[in-house]
């Protein structure tokens, strides 16, 4: 017969023979979770310090963040799930000394501080700078698609609302006229049809009722606001993203990440579809963080094709602090970037706008044929994409006699060629990417910026955002890269030297 290891019997009476400080190791990462936010500046960060003079005393805003840290260092967000835990969780048994907040307590803290959240993130940067773990010599900026708290079943469109409202009604006159067909029935023959639909149908009925309300209050939104044809009703500051061929609704979150250790230095969380918009806010703030760290290196920030605009290069190529590497097509891709655009479609590519030549001196583009296009416009004309651009044409009788005019334009008055005004600019920023430096760190690119969504959303699990509103959101993706900071920092440096680090400190 096998001997297999015996359990302790549930009846037997068993006295702790250590203290609770040594259930957790000195290696344990809970250890300088503690020591670090015990360090900080509550106040001065500007969390709530809810004091309670009069009636049961508070919890120190110091013990809650802790609970949070904890919490997203191991994947629990839930305020809920963290007040099991309190209760049962050895590391946050020692973390809280035995407190447990109840959840409403512990979800009213992240939610009512979302600056503060903010500040933590950048106060982390602090002690990162000071052991030498940033450069700032080349930062890579990316975006990436989190959902929010709003399903696509709550998302009202203007033109829709009338179909919407319609639906409703017809379902509430169904309830009604099977609640008078049993009523009826009731009368007749003194039976009850079905019982358990007698009880069913009043609470589906008041349920379409409260929606038909709803309905109605978001038809006096769009009648009050004639901009307003999309209403997202859960989270309102939500907007339809799309990801990997989904679309949902949600949030674009920007980070910019230093190459020395893949540390997040920035983090934004924008409601933009795309980062074409993106570019010069996200440096703005690099350049905020460098002034802060007190920095002064030039700096690479380098970012992929998704945040080249020609307003966006012109806007920031000239900037000596943070020079811009953008890519203008995406990786794996070949370099071939028209430097006068394409204006409309062209019937074959072999007529495509890089496949005319330029005359500076003459100022006329020739094409493939020999055919020359002379500038029509005197000032340039915004395009709609923003761009300053000049229009250069070809006689209409020359293209019209020309064999290959089908395969050029459809344009019954000629060829024509909308150009950049600020042409010869953008092609010497293209050029400048091929330099060596520049093709390198393009190709560092995704290395250096992925590393941390690869742990965030693969590692932790955060791809969508729990709190609504961008002030919020904010604050709790500020509170993710805090954390994804922290667990990179303990796992360069370990334990004890961060510890140091702050008794020093």
């Amino acid at each position: 017969m096998v001997a297999y290891k015996q359990g302790m019997s549930r009846d037997q009476l068993y006295l702790y023979q250590q203290r609770i400080d040594e259930l957790v190791g000195n290696e344990n990462i809970v250890r300088f979770v503690d020591a670090y936010i015990d360090s900080l500046d509550m106040y001065g960060l500007g969390f709530l310090m809810n004091e309670n003079l009069t009636g049961a005393s508070a919890y120190r805003p110091q013990l809650k963040l802790k609970i949070y840290v904890y919490g997203y260092l191991n994947g629990i967000r839930s305020s809920r799930r963290l007040e099991r835990e309190c209760g049962r969780n050895v590391e946050l048994i020692w973390l809280t000394e035995g407190l447990a907040p109840d959840f409403k307590t512990i979800a009213d803290f992240r939610k009512d501080n979302a600056d503060a959240l903010k500040a933590v993130f950048k106060e982390f940067l602090i002690l990162c700078h000071k052991l030498e773990l940033l450069s700032f010599a080349a930062v890579a900026i990316d975006g990436t698609k989190m959902r929010g708290q709003n399903s696509m079943n709550e998302i009202y469109r203007r033109k829709q609302m009338e179909k919407i409202e319609k639906e409703i009604q017809e379902k509430i006159d169904g309830y009604l006229e099977e609640l008078t067909q049993n009523d009826d029935a009731y009368r007749e023959n003194g039976l009850v049809v079905n019982k358990e639909r007698c009880e069913e149908i009043p609470k589906l009925l008041k349920k379409q009722e409260k929606r038909k309300g709803k309905v109605l209050a978001i038809k006096r939104l769009f009648a009050d606001d004639s901009e307003l044809n999309t209403y997202y009703a859960t989270d309102e500051e939500s907007r339809l993203q799309s990801d990997k061929g989904k679309i949902r609704a949600g949030y674009n979150a920007q980070t910019a990440v230093d190459e020395k250790y893949k540390l997040i230095t920035v983090a934004e969380v924008t409601n933009e579809q795309n980062d074409k918009k993106q570019l010069t806010p996200m440096i703005g703030q690099i350049q905020e963080q460098k002034e802060e760290l007190c920095i002064e290196c030039q700096t690479d920030v380098v970012a992929d094709t998704g945040y080249f605009t020609e307003r966006a290069i012109i806007q920031n190529k000239d900037n000596e602090d943070c020079r811009p590497v953008v890519s203008p097509t995406a990786e794996g891709k070949p370099s071939s970037v028209s430097t006068c655009g394409k204006g409309r479609a062209v019937p074959s590519v072999e007529y495509e706008s890089d496949r005319f030549s330029y005359d500076e001196t003459r100022d006329v583009y020739t094409c493939p044929h020999q055919q020359e296009l002379v500038r029509i416009t005197n000032r340039p004309v915004i395009d709609r994409c923003g761009r300053p651009t000049h229009r250069y044409r070809c006689v209409a009788d020359i293209c019209g006699a020309c064999k290959a005019r089908n395969q050029c334009t459809t344009s019954t008055h000629g060829r024509m060629l909308r150009v950049s005004a600020n042409r010869q600019a953008m092609c010497a920023y293209i050029d400048g990417l091929n330099e060596d430096k520049n093709k390198k760190l393009i190709e560092k690119r995704k290395e250096i910026v992925e590393h941390p969504y690869g742990t965030i959303k693969r590692s932790l699990g955060y791809t969508y955002f729990l709190l609504k509103g961008l002030k919020k959101i904010r604050g709790e993706f500020s509170l993710i890269c805090f954390v994804y900071n922290l667990k990179r920092v303990v796992n360069i440096l370990g334990v004890r030297k961060l510890m140091d680090a702050i008794t020093v400190g």
